[in-house]
């Protein structure tokens, strides 16, 4: 191992971990964009400390069980980016397929939501 790599391993593990997690999705970034996924590469991510941990979409405050409770609700694709901006049609696509695979995990974030 370089000195350069040891010397990075070294100040993330002595990190908080809300920070990892920050480098963690930042790394995954830059090795999306080189793969040619490009900088609006969407995915889902999970930060200790940000929306209470809850799934949320890219680098945003957007949890993905307030979309999926706001489609409930009535709420179009076209109305939900109208309301967030910095939302794509990818990011739409990528909550919809995790509300699909992580059924459980949205129902319960609901819950928990209108329980408060």
């Amino acid at each position: 191992m370089s000195v350069i790599t040891q010397r990075i391993v070294s100040e993330i593990e002595s990190a908080p971990e809300p920070f990892q997690a920050e480098v963690l999705d930042f790394v995954i970034f830059l090795k999306q964009r080189k793969s040619g996924d490009g900088p609006g590469k969407t995915f889902i991510r999970h930060t200790p400390g940000v929306c209470g941990g809850e799934a949320c979409i890219r680098m945003t405050r957007i949890a993905v069980w307030m979309l999926e409770e706001a489609r409930r609700a009535g709420a179009t694709d076209a109305e939900l980016m109208a309301d967030y901006p910095d939302l794509t049609r990818d990011d739409l696509d990528a909550a919809w397929h995790y509300v699909s695979t992580h059924a459980d995990e949205i129902e319960n974030a609901i819950r928990a939501n209108n329980e408060v």
